[in-house]
C-alpha cells in the first residue's frame, strides 16, 4: 500500500489547549492564571500519542494472516504491548494467536512525540487505535466485497460470503488497489461483543520471555564484527564540571582501543567492559568542584510556610476558620528516593553504512532520545534512529537515557560500534532523584462533624519543571509534576492549597506517580488525624465527604474495599487497620492495611485495594500493575530514603538502600470494579494510598501518628 489518500483533514487529534487562561491572566493577573492552569492540569493526563492516518504504520497483515502491530510505546514491564495488541485485534477480527507485537523506532513505524509514561499509553491510544482498525477494516471489507461481487462478514481474520467464497485478512491487505481513508469514521464493535479486550489473555511475548528472546538494552551487540565497551568518565560529587582532562597514561593501558574527549565529556573505548571502566576511572580530569551538598543544607531548604508559596486554589475563608483555637495542624516529611531500577542502564550505539547512527537503548521518550543525541553531535535527526529496548524497570528515570547519549557520542566519534554499560554505582551517582517534600496541613471539623476548612502548604523538589524551559517554570511558579494529588476529593468548603518550588542542587525528576505518593501521604494521613479527633471511624468520615456525582465512584471503591477487608472487624492487640484512598488520572483507588507491630517493628501483613479504572483491557495486566504499586509503595513508607554527603548520595548500592525483601512483602488482593468510562491510568495511581494507610494502621495499633517517611516506631 503506497498510494493513501487522505478522506479529511484531520483524523483523530487531541489538542490542549491554555489559550482561554493565558488571555485571562493577561486581564486578571498571573496568580489568576496559576490557578487556572492548576486546575486545568490536574484533571488530565498526558497524551497518549495520538496514531496518525495511515493504518499500515501501525497494522501489518502478512500472507499466512499474521497481525504484526507496530507500536512506539515501551515495553517494561507492564504488558503494554498485550493491552495495545488486543485493542487492534478486537477490531480486526482476528484471533489472539495470529498477534505479533513489534517495537517502533524513531525512524521506521509509527511516531509519537510524547513517549511512554504518565499511566497514559492505554488510557491515550485506546479509542484512537480502535478508530484507526475500524476503519482499516472497513476498507478492507470494502475492497474484498468489491472482489467478490457479495457481501462479506469478517469473522475470525476470514471474510465470508453466503455462498461460501472466502478471503483472508492478509490476503484482503494485499489486493492491486488505489486505498483510500473513509470519509466518515466505520463504526466501533459494541462493547457487549468484545471477544478480547476485557480478557486476562496470555501476555503476547510470554513465550518470547520464557525462552529468553527479547532483548535489553545490556544484550546488545555489534550487527557484524566485534563490539567494543564504552565507559564515561564520572564526576566526583553532584555538580562537579569537567576541566581539562589528560589521557596520555589511560591511553597506553591494555584493552584500550580510543579515548574520546569532547566538549564536557571524556570516554573511553576498550575490548572488554571491565577495560574501561577502569580506564575511564583514571583519567587524569581536573574537575570544578561545588559546595559540596550536605543533608542538613537540603532540608532547611524546603519550607511550606512561606510567603512567595504560589496560590494553586483558594475557597471560602480559610484563615478565619483555621485562626479558632480548635484547628488542628500537623507537619509531613518524605525523603530524596532513589528509583532504584533492577537493570542499571545501558545502551548500544553503531554507524551504519546508510550513515545512519543507530541506538539501542532502554528508553521510555526515544523521540527526546534522538533529538538530544542529533543535537549533541550537531547531526540531523535523521540520521539517528533511536530502537528502544526492553526496559528493566523505567518509573520515570528512563525519561532521560544518559548512557544513548554517551554511546552515540563514542561510536560517531570513532566509527566503532559501542557499548556502553552502567554500574549500580553509576546508577546511584547519576541518579534523578525523587524530591523531598514537606508538608503543613491546618484543618478545623465542625460540631457537626463536617470538615469547615483545609489549608495543605506543601514544598518539594522539581519534578518536572527542571527539564522544561524556563518560561515554563515562570508562568506555572510551581511544578505540576509536584502538586499531582494534592487536591483532596472531599467536599471541602473552604480550601487553601499552596505549593512552593524549590530547585535543589541535587538533580531530582519523575519518579513513579510523581507528587503523587508524598500528596496523598499528607493528605489521607491527615484526613484520618481530623476524624480521630472527634472519635469518627475514619472509613465513615471519608463516605460522609465525598458528596455529589464526581466523587460516586470514589464512595464505591471506598465501600467496597470495606468489605474486603471486614473493616468493622476488631483485630488481635498489636494488628490494626488503616485506610486511604485517592483519584489520579481518571482512576479511583482504596486501599486498607493492616500492620502488625512486633518489638516496635512494622510488619505489613495485608493490603486490601480496589481501583475503578474505567474500561480494563487486560485485567490480569492490571492487576499486576496494582500490585507492583503496592509492593514499591511499602517498600517505600518502610525502607526507602537517599541522604547526602560531601556532595554524594551515601547509598552507591543496594547495601546502602535497601528495598523491600520477599518475607517482607505484604499479602496483596485486589479487585478491579467494573465501569462505562474508557480506559484510564492505571501504571501509577495505586502508589498513592500506600504509604498512608499504612501509617494510619500503625497509629490505630500503636496511638503513635508518624509522619515522616520512612515509617520507624
Amino acid at each position: 500500500m503506497t498510494n493513501w489518500k487522505r478522506g479529511r483533514r484531520n483524523f483523530l487529534i487531541a489538542a490542549v489547549v491554555l489559550s482561554g487562561s493565558v488571555a485571562a491572566g493577561v486581564q486578571f493577573g498571573l496568580p489568576y492564571l496559576r490557578r487556572r492552569a492548576f486546575d486545568f492540569l490536574s484533571q488530565g493526563g498526558p497524551p497518549g500519542g495520538g496514531v496518525g492516518e495511515n493504518p499500515t504504520l501501525w497494522l501489518e497483515l502478512t500472507q499466512d494472516n499474521q497481525l504484526y502491530l507496530h507500536v512506539p510505546k515501551v515495553e517494561m514491564g507492564q504488558g503494554i504491548h498485550t493491552a495495545l495488541g488486543q485493542i487492534a485485534a478486537e477490531e480486526l477480527e482476528i484471533p489472539w494467536q495470529n498477534v505479533r507485537v513489534l517495537q517502533a523506532g524513531t525512524l521506521i513505524g509509527p511516531s509519537d512525540n510524547f513517549g511512554t509514561g504518565g499511566s497514559a499509553s492505554v488510557s491515550g491510544l485506546y479509542l484512537p487505535l480502535r478508530q484507526l482498525a475500524a476503519n482499516y477494516r472497513l476498507m478492507l471489507t470494502t475492497a474484498v466485497s468489491e472482489t467478490l461481487g457479495d457481501s462479506v462478514i469478517l469473522s475470525e481474520g476470514i471474510f465470508r460470503t453466503a455462498n461460501g467464497s472466502t478471503m483472508t485478512l492478509g490476503s484482503a491487505a494485499a489486493l492491486p488497489r488505489e486505498w483510500v481513508m473513509p470519509k466518515e469514521d466505520a463504526p466501533l464493535k459494541p462493547k457487549s461483543e468484545f471477544l478480547l479486550i476485557g480478557k486476562s489473555l496470555p501476555r503476547v511475548d510470554y513465550r518470547d520471555m520464557l525462552t529468553a528472546v527479547p532483548r535489553y538494552a545490556y544484550d546488545m551487540q555489534a550487527s557484524a564484527g566485534p563490539t567494543y565497551y564504552g565507559a564515561a568518565a564520572r564526576p566526583p560529587m553532584i555538580g562537579a564540571v569537567m576541566g581539562r582532562v589528560s589521557a596520555d597514561t589511560v591511553k597506553a593501558l591494555p584493552n584500550i582501543v580510543d579515548v574520546v574527549v569532547t566538549g564536557d565529556f571524556a570516554g573511553v573505548i576498550a575490548k572488554t567492559r571491565e577495560a574501561a571502566w577502569a580506564a575511564a576511572d583514571k583519567l587524569n580530569i581536573e574537575w570544578e568542584l561545588p559546595h559540596p551538598i550536605a543533608q542538613d543544607e537540603l532540608e532547611e531548604a524546603l519550607n511550606p510556610i512561606t510567603a512567595d508559596a504560589i496560590t494553586l486554589k483558594k475557597i471560602g475563608k480559610v484563615e478565619t476558620i483555621l485562626s479558632r483555637p480548635d484547628a488542628l495542624r500537623a507537619d509531613y516529611r518524605t525523603p530524596f528516593a532513589a528509583t532504584a531500577v533492577l537493570e542499571p542502564q545501558s545502551s548500544f550505539a553503531e554507524m551504519g553504512n546508510d550513515e545512519v547512527l543507530r541506538v539501542r537503548a532502554p528508553t521510555q521518550f526515544p523521540n527526546t532520545t534522538a533529538k538530544t543525541i542529533a543535537k549533541t553531535l550537531d547531526i540531523d535527526e535523521t540520521q539517528v534512529d533511536v530502537l528502544p529496548t526492553y526496559l528493566g524497570g523505567g518509573f520515570g528515570r528512563r525519561s532521560i537515557t544518559e548512557s544513548a547519549t554517551e554511546a552515540a557520542i563514542l561510536a560517531y566519534r570513532s566509527g566503532f560500534p559501542v557499548h556502553v554499560g552502567w554500574r549500580r554505582e553509576d546508577e546511584f551517582l547519576q541518579d534523578r532523584f525523587r524530591p523531598p517534600t514537606r508538608h503543613h496541613l491546618a484543618g478545623r471539623v465542625g460540631k457537626n462533624g463536617q470538615i469547615e476548612a483545609i489549608q495543605h502548604l506543601q514544598a518539594s523538589g522539581d519534578v518536572l519543571l527542571a527539564n522544561l524551559p524556563r518560561v515554563a517554570a515562570a508562568v506555572l511558579g510551581s511544578d505540576f509534576g509536584a502538586t499531582r494529588g494534592i487536591e483532596p476529593p472531599y467536599a471541602i468548603p473552604n480550601l487553601e492549597l499552596r505549593a512552593k518550588r524549590v530547585p535543589l542542587p541535587v538533580p531530582t525528576a519523575s519518579w513513579r506517580g510523581l507528587g503523587l505518593l508524598a500528596n496523598t501521604f499528607a493528605i489521607e494521613s491527615f484526613v484520618d488525624e481530623l476524624a480521630t479527633s472527634i472519635n469518627k471511624d475514619p472509613l465513615q468520615f471519608r463516605l460522609q465527604h465525598l458528596t455529589g456525582e464526581s466523587t460516586k465512584r470514589l464512595h464505591r471503591v471506598l465501600r467496597h474495599v470495606g468489605t474486603m477487608s471486614d473493616w468493622e472487624h476488631a483485630r488481635n492487640k498489636g494488628t490494626a487497620l488503616g485506610i486511604a484512598c485517592c483519584q489520579d488520572y481518571g482512576t479511583v483507588v482504596a486501599q486498607v492495611a493492616e500492620v502488625e507491630i512486633d518489638n516496635n517493628l512494622i510488619r505489613v501483613r495485608r493490603i486490601w485495594a480496589v481501583m475503578d479504572c474505567g474500561q480494563v483491557v487486560n485485567p490480569n495486566g492490571a492487576i499486576n500493575q496494582v500490585e507492583g504499586n503496592i509492593i514499591w509503595g511499602t517498600g517505600s513508607a518502610l525502607k526507602e530514603a537517599i541522604t547526602f554527603q560531601d556532595g554524594k548520595p551515601v547509598a552507591s548500592n543496594f547495601d546502602r538502600y535497601p528495598l523491600l525483601r520477599l518475607d517482607e512483602a505484604p499479602e496483596v488482593q485486589v479487585e478491579l470494579l467494573p465501569s462505562d468510562l474508557p480506559p484510564q491510568g492505571v501504571g501509577e495511581p495505586a502508589i498513592g494510598p500506600v504509604p498512608a494507610a499504612i501509617a494510619n494502621a500503625v497509629y490505630t495499633a500503636t496511638g503513635q501518628r508518624l509522619r515522616t517517611l520512612p515509617l520507624t516506631l
